[in-house]
């Protein structure tokens, strides 16, 4: 019986080694806009598809805000021949971050979005409010992005972050799941197809945007 010896050789023992699968990038940049999530990405799909037809005018990621300030103890260090002031932190200040902040076009009122305070029941997905309080000229829309399953409850902390929001700095925040979006409006075309180029498995029947505002 003859045997063979094997190769062990660090080449071999290379060729031989699993290769690992590509991780799915979890951020980037899209059209000059940071995304650091899928469903931001997602998101900016859509965005983008309704401000290359004009109803959007900028798309920016969203500045962080203030909710609450620091608390800080002053008190005295008393010592042998003196004193000396002395500070202790008893609570960190709260700043809460959305995604987005969408600068629309007037004429996408009633279509995509309704105002804040308007007469009648909101009917569209978002809600925009104007950039002067009480003035009719650009109105925009703060975006909070959240997948469909929120497997670490963070939609519960966001809820809390968007009372404080409109108490402390009257701004009103959309929470948007881009799948329950894309059903109630339209599917961005380059959301039908995966990175590969692969046709992408929908539960729902997408519609175009020109379907959606043809009310198809």
């Amino acid at each position: 019986m003859v045997r063979t010896r094997r190769d062990t050789s660090a080449k071999k023992k290379f060729a031989n080694k699993p290769k690992k699968v590509k991780k799915k990038e979890s951020k980037g940049i899209y059209k000059g806009i940071e995304w650091e999530s899928f469903e931001e990405l997602a998101f900016l799909y859509w965005a983008f598809e309704l401000k290359n037809q004009g109803w959007i005018k900028t798309i920016m990621r969203a500045e962080s805000y203030l909710l609450s300030d620091s608390l800080i103890h002053d008190f005295v260090i008393n010592l042998k021949t003196k004193s000396k002031p002395a500070t202790e932190l008893l609570l960190h200040g709260h700043s809460y971050t959305p995604e987005f902040i969408i600068l629309w076009d007037r004429k996408a009122t009633g279509h995509i979005f309704d105002m804040l305070h308007s007469q009648h029941k909101h009917c569209c997905h978002l809600i925009a409010q104007p950039v002067i309080a009480g003035q009719a000229g650009d109105c925009f829309s703060i975006i909070e992005v959240k997948p469909m399953w929120d497997q670490n409850n963070m939609e519960r902390l966001f809820k809390v972050n968007q009372k404080w929001m409109w108490q402390k700095h009257g701004v009103y925040v959309n929470l948007v799941k881009p799948q329950d979006l894309f059903q109630r409006t339209f599917t961005p075309k380059e959301y039908l197809r995966t990175p590969s180029g692969k046709p992408r498995k929908l539960n729902w029947k997408p519609k175009s945007l020109f379907d959606f505002l043809k009310g198809g």
